[in-house]
């Protein structure tokens, strides 16, 4: 009997350790599992058209040197795809979609990196909805970009932004952009370049004031005013794929009553990718510099009426120009 629980103690013994052996197994192999060293980066614009076909390769991961790729897309592609570099066509359909690369590796932890893209159609009153489609059109002989255009007195204005290509970038460097939203210049770049399209320049301090007698019926505004209620006046109450563009103000009601179609595309720095002020701020440039190193420009903010301006760095903000020429009538 004594024999027996000996026994008894010995096996149960055996099973404690055995136990305790396991869990510090376990406990060493999590230990060596390791984080990976760098951030996955891959190029994808923001939006792109529909049925527009991309290639993306994922790359940034520094350590370890031997790791797989795989690509996640819910919505496109049921399952992943384990590559680096995948070619993928977004449906014709208007739509966001989460685009993930994930990296793996034996005994390190995964990593991954994620972004939107949106599909958009730049026909008119597809994707952007809410403008005012003007009957007036020129075509820059350049490109053979086409660019609707309003009168405003003695003068017209594009009634949407340059989108020439020949400096400055697109929207959230998103080519499929440019027809609907133009591109973001410096003040430098909008102005040695000669951006405009041929017979059209960049607004001067006189022609904004003559927009300003125009938005407000008649009155003289100075350029340095802040133009009270003329920014809600010259805003467009605008849809990109059916969601709101400005915010809702009670201050901002987007009346846009010649048809100027003020977007809030925000702005961008010569120095960074990033946009800022999206669906807040729209900013147009003035030829007008302020000093050696400053330019004016204008802008609109969702939370107010009114259509200030401001100076900046020539060659620092990215913001979108109108073009405007001398009614030839007016000649």
């Amino acid at each position: 009997m004594q024999l027996t629980q000996y026994f008894r103690w010995v096996a149960l013994t055996a099973m404690v350790l055995l136990s305790l052996l396991s869990c510090k197994k376990a406990e060493e192999e999590e230990e060596t599992s390791d984080s990976m060293s760098g951030t996955i980066v891959f190029d994808v614009p923001y939006y792109v058209l529909k049925c527009e076909t991309v290639t993306m390769t994922a790359s940034g991961v520094i350590h370890p040197k031997d790791v797989t790729y795989r690509w996640y897309i819910p919505g496109i592609y049921v399952d992943s795809l384990a590559r680096r570099t995948v070619t993928v066509q977004f449906p014709d359909s208007l739509g966001s979609f989460i685009v993930t690369a994930q990296a793996y590796a034996p005994d390190f932890y995964s990593t991954s990196t994620s972004q939107q893209v949106t599909t958009i159609d730049t026909t008119w009153d597809s994707s952007l909805t809410g403008l005012q489609r003007s009957d007036q059109l020129i075509v820059d002989k350049r490109d053979g970009h086409a660019y609707r255009y309003v009168t405003a007195g003695d003068l017209d204005w594009f009634s949407q932004n340059l989108s020439w290509q020949g400096a400055g970038v697109p929207f959230r460097s998103s080519p499929a952009t440019a027809d609907m939203f133009g591109s973001f210049y410096t003040w430098e770049e909008a102005m040695q370049n000669d951006v405009c399209p041929e017979g059209w320049r960049v607004p001067t301090h006189e022609d904004w004031e003559s927009l300003a007698t125009i938005l407000s019926g008649g009155e003289r505004l100075s350029f340095i005013d802040n133009w009270d209620g003329l920014g809600s006046k010259a805003s467009a109450d605008a849809y990109l794929n059916d969601s709101r563009m400005w915010p809702y103000s009670p201050d901002n009601v987007h009346s846009n009553d010649i048809g100027w179609n003020a977007l809030p595309l925000g702005y961008t720095f010569s120095h960074t990718n990033e946009f800022t002020g999206l669906n807040n701020y729209g900013c147009w440039w003035s030829a007008t510099e302020k000093n050696e190193s400053q330019g004016f420009y204008r802008y609109i903010w969702y939370d107010q009426s009114d259509f200030p301006m401001a100076y900046t760095d020539k060659n620092d903000l990215r913001a979108c120009v109108r073009c405007v020429r001398t009614h030839p009538q007016s000649l």
